[in-house]
């Protein structure tokens, strides 16, 4: 009996544009796409419309890319994409792959491997408001919280999603993320550690060279003229200046 793969991606707002998945075949992997966008063309993806949520379209990617247990209950193993992700071939070997080796598996991120770090460069980079992220720092460390835990990129999620185990881990990540800042990466390994789980990475992500994923430039920073690559530069210099002895 073959086993019941699907890859999912959630598109909400103007973020980014639906990757096209229209040369893609496969028989035991299903491809779908939760969106709030009308899409004239689903360029190979099943769309799954949702059009009431009260939520930013932040936190509405990020309800589906933590609740695959709840719209996914008949697969085996799922493997969300962020929606800027191109696939370029199909994933039946991928799946074959992982599915062997464990239940939850990400990219590790390629510059640094501890949520504090993280959350620094966070703040500098204004992903997030810098107090909710600095409260959320001190928090983790006086719980325990050791440096260098690991970090992952967090645009790809591989998940055996109906695990006990992996549905613990979700709902509690989940958690962080409404009542902590939004960055879902600087949670995610807190969220491993208090349920002593270590992090595991893919050998692929969107960013070394592979045969399945490839990173493609968000929607807004698309088409930039030169002045604004330049004016976006020194704005980060300075602030790296500015908060280059920040810590927790």
């Amino acid at each position: 009996m073959s086993k019941k793969y699907v890859v999912y991606t959630a598109l909400f707002g103007s973020y980014d544009f639906l990757t096209d998945i229209s040369h893609l075949s496969s028989s035991d992997i299903e491809y779908i796409c939760f969106t709030d966008i009308e899409c004239n063309n689903n360029l190979g993806w099943k769309i799954v419309k949702v059009s009431n949520f009260s939520s930013t379209p932040a936190m509405m990617n990020r309800y589906y890319k933590l609740h695959p247990h709840c719209y996914f209950s008949n697969y085996d193993a799922s493997l969300y994409v962020d929606a800027n992700i191109k696939i370029k071939s199909n994933l039946n070997l991928f799946f074959e792959k992982y599915i062997a080796k464990g239940d939850f598996l990400i990219p590790q991120h390629e510059q640094r491997n501890c949520i504090f770090k993280e959350a620094k460069e966070c703040i500098v980079l204004k992903k997030g408001n810098e107090k909710i992220i600095t409260r959320q720092m001190l928090n983790y460390k006086k719980d325990g919280m050791p440096v260098g835990y690991g970090l992952g990129e967090n645009n790809i999620l591989f998940r055996k999603h109906n695990a006990p185990e992996i549905k613990k881990i979700m709902a509690d990540w989940w958690e962080e993320l409404v009542k902590e800042s939004q960055r879902d990466q600087l949670s995610l390994a807190y969220v491993m550690w208090k349920n002593n789980k270590k992090l595991e990475f893919l050998d692929e992500t969107c960013r070394n060279t592979n045969d399945y994923f490839e990173y493609q430039t968000h929607k807004k920073y698309t088409n930039r003229s030169v002045l604004e690559k330049f004016k976006d530069r020194f704005f980060i210099l300075s602030r790296r200046i500015k908060y280059h002895r920040w810590c927790v």
